[in-house]
C-alpha cells in the first residue's frame, strides 16, 4: 500500500510539474506575441452605448500600462474621456494563422488615464514614442489636441487555438493560469 501512495504521488508531482513547466512556455509565447506590436485594436463605448472600434499606436511601461498618443478630433477618444474604459486587443495576421477560427489573441480590459502634458510621466513616455514614430513625434508633441492616455489593464485573455484560453491577471498583467472549460 505505502507502494502505491508514493507512485501516485510521484506520478501527482510529474504532471504538476509538466503543468508548471507548459505554462512557463505560454508565458513566454504570451510575452514574444505581444511584442511584435507596434499599434493596438481599441473598443470604445460612445454616445447611447455605441461601441466603437478603432486603432492607435501605443508604447508600454514596466508595469505593462499601454499608452496611446491620440488627436482629441478622434471619436475614440472623446469615448475614452468620458466613459473611462477601454477594450483593448492584439491579434495574429490572417496570413500567419494556421486555422481562421482560432487566430492567435491578447485581449484587455482597461481603465483609461489622463497624462498631464509636461509631467515627468509624460516626458518618459514621449520618449519611447520618439523611439516608435521618430521625427513625427516632433510634430505630433506640438499639436495641442493631442493626449497621452495610459490605458490601466484589469483583466485579460490569452487565445493560443481551440481549448488554449488563458486568464491573465496580476498587477503587471503577468500571471497566467488555463481557463479549463469543464470545471
Amino acid at each position: 500500500m505505502l507502494l502505491f501512495i508514493s507512485q501516485n504521488t510521484f506520478f501527482k508531482n510529474q504532471k504538476m510539474k509538466q503543468l508548471t513547466s507548459q505554462l512557463a512556455m505560454t508565458k513566454a509565447e504570451y510575452f514574444k506575441f505581444l511584442s511584435k506590436f507596434r499599434s493596438l485594436q481599441l473598443s470604445t463605448i460612445g454616445e447611447n452605448g455605441r461601441p466603437e472600434s478603432s486603432y492607435a499606436p501605443f508604447v508600454v511601461d514596466p508595469k505593462n500600462h499601454f499608452y496611446i498618443y491620440v488627436s482629441s478630433l478622434a471619436r475614440h477618444t472623446g469615448n475614452l474621456l468620458n466613459d473611462g474604459r477601454a477594450g483593448i486587443m492584439f491579434i495574429e495576421s490572417e496570413e500567419d494563422a494556421e486555422n481562421i477560427f482560432a487566430r492567435k489573441r491578447v485581449t484587455f480590459d482597461c481603465e483609461v488615464e489622463i497624462v498631464e502634458r509636461e509631467t515627468e510621466d509624460w516626458r518618459i513616455i514621449m520618449l519611447m514614442f520618439d523611439g516608435l514614430a521618430g521625427e513625427l513625434m516632433e510634430t505630433l508633441r506640438r499639436l495641442q489636441d493631442f493626449q497621452l492616455l495610459r490605458l490601466l489593464p484589469k483583466s485579460g485573455l490569452f487565445v493560443t487555438g481551440f481549448g488554449k484560453a488563458y486568464q491573465i491577471s496580476g498587477k503587471r498583467m503577468d500571471d497566467l493560469s488555463h481557463i479549463n472549460p469543464q470545471k
